[in-house]
């Protein structure tokens, strides 16, 4: 491009012109010559210094030119998450590619760039025989990722027709192509998970996993939010990326009703949501208090904040949160939290140690956990489908579909609209279309309940698999050849001399038979799920006939289903389970149920082997009366009303009657030197004794066995705080400082007369 100039190509000329025309105006020309000379000279230099600028631009840019020709073309601009998804494609095309390289002498990388439709269908059907594919669905997303792979090496995307022939060749795989059913999950059948979770569930359960499970099933279902906004998702693991304690407000608001009292509400922030670099929306919800206990998300955040000691101010007892009273100069009263909680997740992880659980409060809630224990309490429900948490998400959509515009049903659900009725929409569509169309009274009610998840559902289905069809899944003749294989690894380390085997370790044999380990235990749970899956797939396709055929030959169909009375070990979950699910009717009430969660929070149920016969407890157990269960007669002399019985409320609840209770109306606590004497009068675990979180139960736990005995003692002297450290005795009425291991056992044998 050609540069304009500015300066005359003869100076002189210039100069001359501009004397002759200076000549005409002024007779004295000395002062107006100078004047002009000077003028011309700076315009000279202003012109240079345009010229140079416009070099360097010019250089600049031809510059910006030559670099970006080098990178080539722009790459998309991919979440973590999806570029983990095609990053892992590409390791199975390397595999793929390696195994083929002997025959084609060709990289993998230009295998890929070649572009050849007829490679991508071999590599489509060699990952359909060396993975468990059956599903269509699961080889499309493959081929999206492994074209996602191609963007990204060669900078451009596949060719249409190349993207067209690899889709349409997909079907020949014969894969499965069958949609699942999109069930919705509704209040009705959420009371069911409640009532499972707090009520029916039998597996032992650190108290502060259940009281987050619970608040999170209510959160869930109240905001239809994706669980990755509340807990770690799998795609943030070890990120610690959850809901945290700054994303939770407390405050005392005055109530509408009586302006002179108030009310405790709870904003909550989304903060972690989907896609929120690029166009994610954080979302704010608040909550009331609500009547019933089992629904209150507000109760639920106050036992855990009580639990985590997180609040600012010195509050010794629940019942001082709701006395404070909002000074009249102001419409609200907002409670904090302390400074070094507020980045800590709210819902935290509760790992398993020798010592029993303990809380992580720096470590996210996993959302694995979250779903695993969910799958397993629709089991405990008798829910006939296998369980998701996007039937939560979808069931709540379907509400705020009918409530909201479609603007703020977008907004709250994060979806576009065409991403909502796809995979959104239940697939009942429970409305009741013979009033549309014939005008006949509507029983709309009617069709709703046909069209929930707990049609079906019974509470006598397998929840697990009993002992014969435990052995069937062992004696599983890939499990029986595995095993094999590792008995062979194991006996050629033993054979060189490796006893134990942990001695072999970083040997290649080791490693060859720890993952034969691995191989085992994950074929074992993959086994175990699918014969679960059946055992009660065949209860549900079998009840009905059953119970027809039971009518049919004159047995009249039983009206209420009678099921073996519940027994709790920990008082604070019988308490509330007996509050659950009945409407609270003063602030009293409500205090007591958030003091049992925040009790429960630092309480753990134990495991009770099902092998071992046990003999008559140490302590006796009080019934549940649940709807249409009646007491045995062995426990017919401790239901509420009876002599030796606490009574908490009249529905009477289940609780361990510990020794030297008093005979009261309240549950009362009960002085340690009573319940654990200095001298026990049998073999136990004093550090089983010292921990609070366990049940009198456990506590107390007899272990006849010498031997068994010595090994519990030695996995809790293991832990980090007993080696090369002071240390108190465990017993709850001791306080004698201990040095090591050997010392403690001298200090039990003396002053505890226990051999350890």
């Amino acid at each position: 491009m050609p540069r304009t100039t500015f300066q005359n190509s003869d100076p002189n000329l210039g100069l001359s012109s501009a004397s002759e025309s200076d000549s005409d105006l002024d007779t004295d020309l000395d002062t107006p010559s100078d004047t002009d000379t000077e003028s011309g000279k700076e315009q000279d230099v202003d012109n240079s210094l345009y010229e140079a600028e416009l070099d360097s631009d010019a250089e600049e840019i031809m510059g910006n030119i030559a670099r970006f020709r080098e990178q080539g073309p722009a790459r998309p601009k991919h979440t973590k998450q999806t570029k983990k998804l095609w990053k892992r494609e590409s390791a199975f095309w390397e595999g793929y590619s390696k195994t083929i390289e002997e025959y084609t002498g060709l990289s993998s990388e230009y295998l890929l760039r070649k572009c050849d439709p007829s490679v991508y269908k071999s590599y489509l059907s060699w990952r359909k025989k060396k993975t468990r594919i059956t599903k269509e669905s699961a080889i499309e997303a493959y081929w999206k990722r492994l074209s996602m792979y191609y963007h990204n090496l060669v900078g451009y995307a596949m060719g249409n027709d190349v993207l067209k022939d690899v889709r349409n060749w997909i079907p020949s795989l014969g894969l499965d192509r069958t949609r699942k059913e999109k069930l919705a999950m509704f209040v009705q059948d959420l009371y069911a998970i409640l009532h499972a979770l707090w009520v029916d569930d039998t597996k032992p359960l650190h108290g502060f996993i259940r009281i987050q499970i619970s608040l999170l099933l209510l959160l869930s279902a109240a905001t239809g939010t994706r669980p990755g906004a509340l807990v770690e998702s799998a795609s943030n693991r070890g990120t610690n990326k959850a809901l945290c304690f700054k994303d939770v407000q407390l405050m005392k608001v005055r109530s509408l009703e009586d302006p002179t009292k108030s009310t405790i509400v709870a904003n909550v922030n989304l903060e972690h949501v989907k896609n929120k670099s690029k166009n994610g929306t954080m979302k704010k919800f608040t909550f009331r208090l609500e009547g019933l206990p089992a629904l209150c998300i507000v109760s639920h955040i106050l036992g855990i904040a009580c639990g985590r000691s997180a609040f600012q101010d010195n509050f010794t007892s629940v019942k001082q949160i709701f006395d404070l009273a909002i000074p009249a100069q102001r419409n609200v009263l907002r409670i904090k939290w302390k400074r070094e909680v507020l980045d800590q997740p709210f819902f935290c992880n509760v790992l398993k140690t020798s010592e029993g659980g303990r809380v992580l409060k720096d470590k996210a809630f996993p959302y694995s956990k979250y779903r695993d224990i969910f799958v397993r309490l629709g089991r405990v429900a008798g829910f006939e489908a296998s369980l998701e948490l996007y039937q939560l998400r979808r069931a709540s959509g379907s509400n705020i579909n009918s409530a909201f515009t479609t603007a703020e049903r977008n907004q709250i659900m994060d979806q576009s609209g065409d991403t909502y009725e796809r995979y959104y929409t239940p697939t009942h569509i429970a409305r009741d279309f013979q009033a549309i169309y014939f005008g006949t009274p509507s029983e709309e009610q009617l069709i709703r309940s046909v069209a929930s998840m707990g049609l079906s559902r019974d509470r006598r289905a397998p929840i697990e698999l009993n002992d014969d069809q435990q052995r069937e899944v062992r004696n599983n003749p890939v499990l029986v050849a595995l095993r094999q294989e590792r008995e062979t690894y194991k006996k050629k380390l033993n054979k060189q001399g490796f006893h134990p085997l942990s001695k072999a370790k970083g040997t290649c044999l080791y490693d060859k038979y720890k993952q034969k380990n691995k191989e085992i235990a994950s074929t074992y749970q993959q086994l175990h799920r699918v014969r679960l899956k059946e055992v009660i797939r065949a209860f549900h396709d079998s009840i009905d006939t059953i119970e027809i055929a039971r009518q049919l030959s004159g047995k009249a169909a039983a009206e209420v289903l009678t099921l073996p009375p519940v027994e709790f070990e920990l008082r604070e979950r019988a308490t509330i389970a007996a509050m659950l699910f009945k409407t609270i009717e003063s602030d009293k009430a409500r205090i007591t149920f958030v003091r049992m969660l925040n009790r429960l929070c630092w309480l753990e149920e134990t495991r009770r082997p099902r092998a071992v016969k046990r003999a008559e407890p140490t302590s006796d157990f009080v019934p549940f009366e649940d709807l249409g269960r009646s007491p045995t007669k062995k426990l017919k002399s401790l239901v509420p009303g009876s002599e030796g019985c606490p009574r908490v409320d009249s529905s009477s609840l289940i609780v361990i009657l510990e020794p030297g209770i008093p005979k009261r109306g309240d549950i009362v606590e009960i002085e340690c030197s009573n319940l654990y004497p200095t001298e026990p009068p049998y073999p136990l675990c004093l550090f089983c004794m010292g921990n609070e979180q366990y049940s009198y139960e456990q506590r107390m736990k007899q272990r006849s066995r010498k031997d068994v005995l010595s090994k519990h003692v030695a996995s809790h002297l293991r832990n980090d705080k007993y080696q090369g450290g002071e240390f108190n005795c465990p017993h709850p009425s001791c306080s004698q400082k201990l040095y090591d291991g050997m010392h403690f056992k001298r200090h039990a044998l003396d002053v505890h007369k226990i051999i350890h």
